[in-house]
């Protein structure tokens, strides 16, 4: 992003300030994406804070040589700058408004597993057309609504038809089993460049990389009936319970899941107490995501019910936040949803990040990059180990093992989601993907 400033004189009526934010991704449909999903939570009923729009440019060529959203310039400081100083009092009350925008986001439902776009010739309003049978259908460009998180976007993935919105939670990790299915499928030239990890340091991924990937994810594939929503609910809940834990995991409506919550997308802004002072006992402090909303789309609600990343542990060098402190902010957060004032909104995201987590590791495993295919096959012991603790009755469908990898290449790190523990009893069981090569690699600890 870049500020641009007006002398007031060139510009009587105003803005004097504003926030030129380049989208870097698919051709005109992520800066589609981003005044979209920017309109749809600032245009909600929660009054989800957003900057304002002033203008765009989502085509190329133009006169600015660019794609372009020019924004409002929200008044605060970055967040991942001014959390340093801050006090522990003052830690808790941005997580207090952390928390708000959470459940803002969760409970703003849509009918679609999709991306919402605004721009030039977008039209929204067509039915989308589903994967069916394990056969891709594609759709012109600007036709129907679409579907453009990352997973969905990665070179080279970016230059191929774009993914159709969805609407149930098989669909969409199909779909994303389905993405690495079209790699391994294509022509010569789309194979060399998915062989491209992106990152200098990792060598190009080989013939037999690609075809242990495919296999990988055709192996991961069989397992997505299991991971729509429910599968790993206790039996020692009460059957009311389990069945209002299956219909919230199975819902039908979508919430918004803002895939790139990094601890610099926020500002915090402190507002004065009753004397006018900043920053005392008595003050309060507003929280505002400001950015990254092209990586923000309507989601299964166990996929939403998530923390933030700069609150995952993740193997990464000097974090503002320990381990141990991200751990008690969760449970502060968590707390905070068990609040009086905020429980009624707050019980269906409770329950789907509760009992929705192995989900969410299963979503984070088969969204993941095709180059850590063998890092997945290393975690899917780990994961039997957890089937067959929590569903003994169900058979694993297939065989796991040391066979099934061989130790994996250099890769540069990524992060997704929290860990999976055993929900609800307060115990660790079975330390799953804690100390397995994804598990790192995905951000999960103990915790």
């Amino acid at each position: 992003m870049i500020q641009i400033s007006f002398e007031r004189t060139s510009l009587p009526l105003g803005p004097h300030t504003m926030m030129a934010y380049f989208p870097h991704g698919r051709k005109m449909l992520t800066t589609q994406a981003v005044i979209g999903m920017m309109t749809a939570v600032r245009s909600s009923s929660s009054r989800i804070e957003v900057p304002k729009i002033y203008g765009y440019r989502d085509l190329l060529p133009n006169d600015i040589g660019a794609e372009v959203v020019l924004m409002e310039k929200i008044p605060g400081e970055n967040l991942q700058d001014v959390w340093p100083t801050l006090t522990p009092d003052e830690e808790l009350k941005v997580c207090s408004k952390l928390t708000d925008l959470l459940l803002k986001l969760f409970n703003n439902r849509g009918s679609l597993i999709c991306t919402d776009l605004l721009g030039t010739e977008v039209n929204t309003c067509v039915s989308s057309v589903l994967l069916q049978e394990g056969q891709e259908r594609q759709r012109p460009l600007g036709v129907g609504p679409l579907l453009l998180s990352r997973p969905f976007n990665e070179r080279p993935l970016d230059t191929m038809s774009p993914q159709g919105a969805l609407s149930t939670n098989a669909d969409y990790l199909t779909a994303l089993y389905w993405r690495v299915r079209r790699l391994t499928s294509s022509n010569e030239e789309i194979m060399a460049q998915a062989r491209d990890t992106g990152f200098a340091d990792n060598p190009l991924l080989t013939i037999e990389d690609m075809e242990q990937t495919r296999e990988t994810f055709r192996r991961l594939a069989s397992l997505i009936q299991y991971h729509i929503g429910g599968f790993y609910i206790p039996g020692t809940l009460s059957r009311a319970a389990r069945e209002e834990a299956y219909s919230i995991l199975q819902h039908r409506k979508f919430g918004i899941c803002h895939g790139d919550m990094q601890m610099y997308r926020f500002l915090v802004r402190f507002l004065p107490d009753k004397d006018g002072n900043f920053r005392t006992p008595d003050s309060d402090v507003e929280l505002v995501l400001c950015t990254g909303w092209e990586h923000s789309f309507r989601a299964p609600l166990w996929s939403c019910a998530r923390m933030p990343l700069w609150l995952i542990s993740r193997p990464i060098l000097n974090e503002p936040i320990s381990w141990g402190r991200q751990g008690q902010l969760r449970s502060a957060i968590y707390n905070m949803m068990n609040e009086p004032s905020r429980i009624e909104s707050a019980r269906e995201w409770i329950i789907s990040h509760v009992y929705g987590r192995t989900e969410r590791w299963f979503e984070g495993c088969i969204s993941a990059h095709w180059m850590y295919g063998r890092n997945i096959e290393a975690n899917l012991v780990d994961l039997k180990m957890y089937w067959e603790f929590w569903r003994p009755d169900i058979e694993f469908p297939f065989e796991v093992g040391v066979e099934y990898t061989r130790p994996p290449q250099a890769l540069s790190l990524q992060s997704a989601d929290e860990p999976v523990t055993a929900p609800v009893t307060g115990e660790l069981v079975i330390p799953l993907l804690s100390a397995s090569p994804l598990g790192i690699l995905l951000g999960m600890d103990r915790s």
